[in-house]
């Protein structure tokens, strides 16, 4: 988890006395035990992202690919409340889309779930202001840091990074949006771009020894019929544009939202640290924030 342990998850490749490696099962062991998201099954919706982006054994870099509709802010931002407020993680947002002000009232109107166009418009009912202030408190006691300068490059990302890590031992580093990371040198090919982009945050996530998620949006139609949790994610059309991403340990791809009652589909196709299926989470079309509630 993150950069917290006191034993390395990777280290220089070399060998190692058998005792070394037992010492080493052992420490995970307990820890993974102590866990307080140890043991989350797929169908817990949101809590089983938590376990599986910041959980023991967590892979050091994802891909969560979302419907531009969607918006990606808005999915990082109910993220980031569950993992920081309810357990106690130390999260790194790269705010690429939007500034680091609006990504915070996004942010607050989803923990204090109020509606966003009324707090900020100065016409938010009076009875919902302990409702705001609680949530500013929470925030506030959280360990969340934003950074939303741009054009982001990856070297920038590295520095930046690691002047963070300095600050708080960060589990967690989110970058939103993949859309917006700038290439020191740029293909015609949007696929050799990105592929680029994800193979220096793998570097990067391992050099550091931390986790980092990266969202992305994808266009188009699809059809729901294509995304099978058994599929490999790379062979799916509407995501062309990808091209081959052999550095993304766990994809989740987004299904199709029921108007009706408002659930959403996380597929997760490829995880080569645990389980595969379908993450069922709910969108407040209210705040646009995600969570599992009645799912």
């Amino acid at each position: 988890m993150g950069n917290t342990s006191k034993v390395k998850r990777r280290t220089t490749k070399t060998f190692t006395h058998v005792k070394g490696a037992l010492d080493q099962f052992f420490f995970d062991t307990d820890k993974l035990q102590n866990d307080p998201i140890f043991g989350i099954g797929l169908e817990s919706g949101f809590t089983s992202l938590n376990q599986l982006l910041v959980g023991k054994d967590t892979p050091y870099f994802s891909i969560i690919s979302v419907p531009e509709k969607n918006w990606t802010t808005a999915f990082g931002s109910s993220l980031i409340a569950e993992l920081s407020i309810q357990f106690n993680r130390s999260i790194g947002y790269f705010s690429l889309s939007v500034s680091s002000s609006y990504f915070m009232g996004v942010l607050l109107s989803i923990v204090a779930d109020v509606d966003p166009h009324l707090m900020r418009s100065g016409r938010l009912p009076s009875e919902r202001w302990p409702d705001l202030s609680t949530a500013s408190k929470n925030l506030v006691e959280s360990e969340i840091y934003v950074d939303d300068a741009r054009p982001l490059t990856m070297k920038a990302f590295h520095k930046r990074a690691h002047k963070m890590m300095k600050k708080s031992k960060i589990d967690l580093f989110v970058i939103d949006s993949l859309q917006f990371i700038s290439c020191k040198k740029y293909h015609r090919n949007k696929a050799r771009n990105y592929q680029k982009i994800c193979q220096s945050l793998k570097d990067i996530s391992e050099e550091l020894n931390v986790s980092i998620l990266l969202l992305s949006e994808f266009s188009g139609e699809y059809n729901t019929d294509e995304i099978d949790a058994g599929n490999d994610c790379q062979s799916l059309p509407f995501l062309k544009d990808f091209g081959k991403v052999p550095d993304a340990e766990l994809v989740l791809i987004s299904g199709k939202r029921n108007k009706g009652d408002r659930l959403f589909s996380l597929h997760l196709c490829r995880n080569r640290e645990g389980p595969t299926g379908v993450v069922k989470l709910r969108q407040n079309l209210i705040t646009s924030g995600f969570n599992n509630r009645n799912c």
